[in-house]
């Protein structure tokens, strides 16, 4: 008997195909990783545009914030983020709440905005959404002005 050396094609074809399916199974990791960074970059995009505009709306005060028939303040489909680098548009609705927070002698409490006296504050709550992977994302963050 003569002995072998080296290795026989059918080894290093078993090699390849183990080889291959390690590279597929890495690219797809790889492949899931990315659309989780890209989420997480929009919803955090989408969390920069609501603190803006409610930052915004808070800067020019509550006496100038009024709601239309619907209770939209502030309505503006296609916003893009400031100082992102992402290319997404976001559709930012900002609502005035029903509640409004006056001030009594013990301090600021919730009473309705038709029934409220001196008011001192009004509830603003944003709702920004946008589209990922052709399904709807969105956030509401709420703020109260004075």
């Amino acid at each position: 008997m003569s002995k072998k050396s080296g290795f026989g094609l059918m080894e290093v074809m078993v090699a390849a195909v183990v080889l291959a399916f390690l590279i597929i199974g890495l690219n797809l990791l790889q492949m899931g990783n990315r659309e989780a960074i890209l989420r997480v970059r929009a919803r955090d995009a989408a969390n920069l545009v609501a603190q803006h505009v409610l930052d915004s709306l808070g800067a020019i005060g509550i006496n100038s914030l009024a709601a239309d028939g619907d209770n939209m303040v502030f309505r503006k489909p296609g916003y893009k983020a400031p100082e992102s680098k992402l290319d997404i548009a976001f559709d930012v609705k900002v609502a005035l709440l029903d509640s409004t927070y006056s001030a009594d002698s013990t301090g600021f409490t919730v009473a309705s905005s038709a029934k409220a006296q001196n008011i001192y504050a009004k509830n603003l709550e944003a709702t920004v959404s946008w589209m990922h992977k052709n399904s709807t994302q969105s956030i509401k963050m709420a703020k109260v002005v004075r």
